[in-house]
């Protein structure tokens, strides 16, 4: 059960880094909850994609 809950929080925390980098927030959503820690370490490794407002809100 404490496996599922963690993979869970690496959804949600990928999801996070991802709209503060203007990315999509649902694919990432999708992928924390596929590969979990490594999708952090993806998207913290990211650049922010090119927008308006590329400030975490």
């Amino acid at each position: 059960m404490e496996f599922l809950i963690a993979w869970v929080i690496f959804g949600v925390a990928a999801a996070s880094l991802a709209k503060g980098k203007n990315r999509s927030v649902p694919l990432w959503v999708f992928i924390g909850l596929l590969i979990g820690p490594f999708a952090l370490l993806l998207i913290a490794l990211m650049k922010p994609a090119p927008g308006a407002d590329q400030r975490y809100q």
